[in-house]
Parts: structure tokens; C-alpha cells; sequence
């Protein structure tokens, strides 16, 4: 939550909130409230008879983030409410199926420890669902989730291609309150020259992509590395060079509401809010005082009329998927994600 330096008679309280931290959660916010329940509103209208949101036709790739946008336009207090997040993805129906549903029969399917984790980071752990007897449906099929992760588990630290290996490190963190060492020197062993990562997690290149890289700061968090860890300032310092003058990050040269919304998520991770540009000047010092517009802004400037959050992928009427709607509403609600984060840093 970005706070302000203040007159000498309240330092004391400025010192506390800095200390003890405080995540922003988009709850104090009409406008943003606004947009993310408009995004929400034409969500679920996008629910498919299975009671997932899979209309892009890939198994996997959009329910889980459809029912954790949901929860997080539920939620009416900074404090996470699994209940609140339960009841509002139980209600959204189609022919009697729930997400949760879905959810169920994916799970009851050959998934993978990168599907495995998908499912424990932004559905049952939100939902405040059972990880080792993962069973929405209560019928008699039930996952260990986290076992299937581990079950991925390779001797370098990866769990199979490197996306499932950073959902696999943030589902480890939130069972057992760590990251694998091993899993964690295999991702800093990625990094590139200019400070982020691509989709390969090959050093070698020079295609560093922001939506891995915004997933890497996160698992960083999530290690408890050090505020001033190389590897994290440079990572920083990477989102810093990327972002747009209008705010946004891009993805294959265009401005990209998935990539901003991960980028948000990333900046929040280490303390900082994105709509100010305090993070970028603690990153590369030498920006300070240039101009500055908030990815939130311009992810807020990305709603339709009917409520979904426009993007270049959208190449026909209805949008080919959900997920640009799906993470900007978890990017401007952040109640749930980042699931580490560093205390609040002080904005002069």
C-alpha cells in the first residue's frame, strides 16, 4: 500500500506502517472496484457447460484464473476471506456446474505438476480447499495436489517446463513456507544479462520476457531472498526498462493487458505500488524524475463497454479467451496474488 512521508507529528505511525508492511488490495478503491466487477460481470457470462471457462479450447489454461478472479472481486475486506471467495465461485452455475466442478473433474484427470500447482496456488488455497484431498465434487475420486507436484520434482529443481517449475515453487511455498534450494538455484541459474527471464529459462538468450520474469520475482519473494539481492534489483530493473510511457508492458511488441497485469503483481510482490513510480526510481535511479503513467491506469483504460479487458489478442468478437479479463481483475483487486510479498516500502 503506497504511503506518503507526512508532517513530523505522525512519523512515528509512518515508521510502524513501514515495518509491519501493508498489501494492497484494490478494497478502497471505487474506480477500480468499478472495473473489476464490470470485467467479473462479463466473465461469466463466458462459463461453458462443463462449468469452466475454457474456451480457447485448452485444457487448464483459463478456468483456474477464472475462479480466482472471481474470489477476488468477492472479497469486501483487505483481509484474504476464504469464504467469501468459496461462496462466490460456488454461485456462478451453468446447467448445475460450478468452476468447482470443473476444477474437480481436471483434477480427477492425468495432470501434470505444473497443472497440480495451477490448481493449489489459485484455487484451493484461495478457496481454502483441501490440498491433499483436493475433491470439490466430494464424490469418490480425491488428489493430493501437492504430491502430484512433487511427484514432477526433477534432480536439477525443475518440475518439467519452467512455467510449471515457478507454479511448482509458489504451491511448495505455500505447503511448507519454502522454496526448494535446488529449485531455487535452478532459476537464478536462467536469468539473463539484461536482469529477466524467458519462457525456456535459457541464459544464453536475449528474448527475456516480461510475464516469466514477473512469475520469477514472486518465487523470489517467496525464497525470502534478500531485499537488495542482486538477482531480484536486477529483475527489477528489467520491468523498469520495459515499461511503456503509457504504463503498459508489452508481449511480442504490443501493449499487453496479461504482461501489465503480471508486471503489477511482480512490483506488489517487493512492497511497492505500481501506480506510483517510486519502484522504477528505486530500480534504475537514473529514471527518477522522468514521466511516469500507472499500469493500473492504463489496464483500467483497456475495459470494453461490455466489461471485458480488451487486447491485441483479441482477434474476432467475442475475445478467443478470458485471460487478459482474468488476470488484469487479479492485478487491480491483489488480494490473493502475489501469494509472497515484501513488507510496504516508504514513496517520497
Amino acid at each position: 500500500m503506497h504511503r506518503f512521508r507526512i508532517r513530523a507529528g505522525l512519523a512515528a505511525l509512518v515508521v510502524v506502517l513501514v515495518v509491519t508492511g501493508c498489501k494492497w488490495t484494490g478494497i478502497n478503491v471505487p474506480a477500480v472496484r468499478s472495473t473489476a466487477k464490470h470485467a467479473r460481470d462479463w466473465l461469466v457470462t463466458k462459463q461453458q457447460p462443463g462449468g469452466g471457462f475454457e474456451i480457447a479450447g485448452f485444457a487448464g489454461f483459463e478456468t483456474p484464473d477464472a475462479i480466482l478472479a472471481i474470489a477476488e472481486d468477492a472479497q469486501q475486506q483487505a483481509t484474504w476471506n476464504q469464504a467469501q471467495a468459496l461462496a462466490a465461485v460456488t454461485a456462478v452455475e451453468v446447467g448445475g456446474r460450478s468452476p468447482l466442478d470443473w476444477a474437480d473433474d481436471f483434477a480427477d484427470g492425468p495432470i501434470n505438476a505444473g497443472q497440480a500447482a495451477k490448481l493449489l496456488v489459485l484455487v484451493a488455497a484461495p478457496l481454502g480447499l483441501p490440498i491433499k484431498t483436493f475433491n470439490p465434487q466430494n464424490d469418490a475420486t480425491k488428489r493430493n495436489l501437492i504430491s502430484t507436484v512433487d511427484a514432477g520434482a526433477q534432480p536439477n529443481g525443475s518440475y518439467g517446463a519452467f512455467n510449471a517449475t515457478l507454479y511448482a515453487a509458489l504451491a511448495r511455498w505455500i505447503v511448507t513456507g519454502s522454496v526448494p534450494a535446488n529449485t531455487l538455484a535452478y532459476i537464478r541459474a536462467g536469468q539473463q544479462s539484461s536482469g529477466g527471464w524467458n519462457f525456456a529459462n535459457d541464459p544464453t538468450g536475449s528474448d527475456a520476457d516480461i510475464d516469466t520474469t514477473s512469475l520469477v520475482i514472486q518465487v523470489l519473494v517467496a525464497a525470502r531472498v534478500a531485499v537488495d539481492d542482486t538477482d531480484l534489483r536486477q529483475a527489477l530493473a528489467f520491468l523498469a526498462h520495459q515499461q511503456r510511457p503509457n504504463g503498459s508492458f508489452q508481449s511480442f511488441g504490443a501493449d499487453d493487458p496479461n504482461s501489465t497485469a503480471l508486471a503489477v503483481m511482480a512490483i506488489t510482490a517487493v512492497g511497492e505500488n505500481a501506480a506510483f513510480p517510486c519502484w522504477r526510481d528505486r530500480a534504475v535511479p537514473a529514471l527518477h524524475g522522468s514521466a511516469y503513467s500507472s499500469p493500473l491506469a492504463w489496464l483500467r483504460g483497456q475495459a470494453a463497454s461490455d466489461g471485458h479487458i480488451a487486447s491485441h489478442n483479441d482477434t474476432e468478437a467475442p475475445p478467443v479467451t478470458t485471460f487478459a479479463t482474468t488476470q488484469s481483475i487479479e492485478a487491480l483487486r491483489r488480494g490473493w496474488l502475489p501469494v509472497a510479498y515484501q513488507p510496504a516500502l516508504l514513496c517520497t
